[in-house]
């Protein structure tokens, strides 16, 4: 593949308050030196600005238009780089869609086969590829199922030093939720169903004990917000703590909902009610059986909710 030099402006397709949530980037572009405010997103001004009959669109780590891409959808895919299931999307130029642990590595891979004079990587450029890679494959671990040949050779090409320490680090940051407000808390790792009950969604969040989530700053009013905003009519909420503990609260505006009628639920998870306060139409269990995790328990609360 050639290098174009035609003019190009990176687009992140998030919107910008979603940013935040992926504190493993934002901590990168710390890193780097870059603001997030320097870059282009799908809900920024400047996506209007560079926009014309001409432009073409080059998708990367990905391989087809989603429902996100509504300002872009209209104009052609000129290449594709990727490394999750081929979708089979249009294109009419370059596509490179393989499977290896990191798109970073695909990235690196054509830098390095490019034909064009003068292109290198700068060390800025190195350390967020070989950040990304570590952080992919999970510091470059076979017996995690994600790391290739191909994966090791090109991170080895980028001649980073302390890559243990850089993993740590970043894998460190991932998890930070020391800035984020609950409202962000609630939408950075969340899934949703709907049934008879209505919409429900299970957020899951990584770090606080039950106490310390409910210690936070406006907890009960960015609860009510971000349910209000989502239409939602019940929000379970799992919480694990660094010391393994697991707790569920359950937010509702549902009359029928109780620690009582949550019978069936309360046996498989093994959920002991705490007592402490806490606000009304508010469910909060200490989960006893920490095998169960959200894609285990997304299901029994769907059925119970059926029923």
């Amino acid at each position: 593949m050639s290098i174009s030099v035609e003019p190009t402006s990176p687009v992140l397709c998030i919107p910008k308050k979603d940013v935040v949530l992926r504190t493993e980037v934002t901590f990168m572009l710390d890193l780097l030196g870059i603001s997030i405010d320097d870059l282009i997103y799908l809900d920024s001004p400047q996506i209007s600005e560079i926009q014309h009959k001409h432009m073409r669109v080059h998708l990367v780590d990905h391989n087809k238009y989603d429902n996100s891409y509504l300002k872009l959808e209209s104009y052609e895919v000129a290449s594709i780089v990727d490394h999750h299931e081929d979708e089979n999307g249009p294109c009419t130029g370059y596509k490179r869609v393989e499977p290896v642990g990191s798109c970073a590595t695909l990235i690196t891979s054509l830098f390095q086969e490019s034909a064009a004079p003068k292109v290198s990587l700068t060390d800025d450029m190195k350390l967020c590829l070989g950040g990304t890679i570590l952080l992919d494959t999970i510091n470059l671990d076979f017996s995690k199922g994600r790391t290739t040949d191909l994966d090791v050779q090109m991170f080895k090409s980028l001649s980073i030093t302390n890559s243990d320490e850089l993993f740590e680090k970043i894998t460190k940051a991932k998890v930070d939720i020391s800035k984020l407000s609950v409202y962000d808390l609630l939408r950075k790792d969340c899934k949703h169903f709907t049934c008879k009950t209505g919409t429900v969604y299970i957020a899951s969040i990584f770090g606080p004990t039950w106490e310390q989530f409910f210690s936070l700053p406006n907890v009960v009013e960015e609860t009510a917000k971000f349910r209000s905003e989502f239409n939602i009519d019940v929000l379970i909420i799992m919480i694990r703590s660094e010391n393994c503990q697991l707790f569920l609260a359950v937010a509702h505006g549902v009359p029928f909902i109780s620690k009582e009628c949550i019978g069936d639920v309360t046996e498989k998870l093994n959920l002991i009610p705490l007592q402490n306060f806490y606000p009304e139409n508010w469910l909060v269990f200490e989960q006893l059986n920490l095998r169960c995790s959200r894609k285990a328990i997304l299901p029994l609360f769907k059925t119970w909710l059926e029923k």
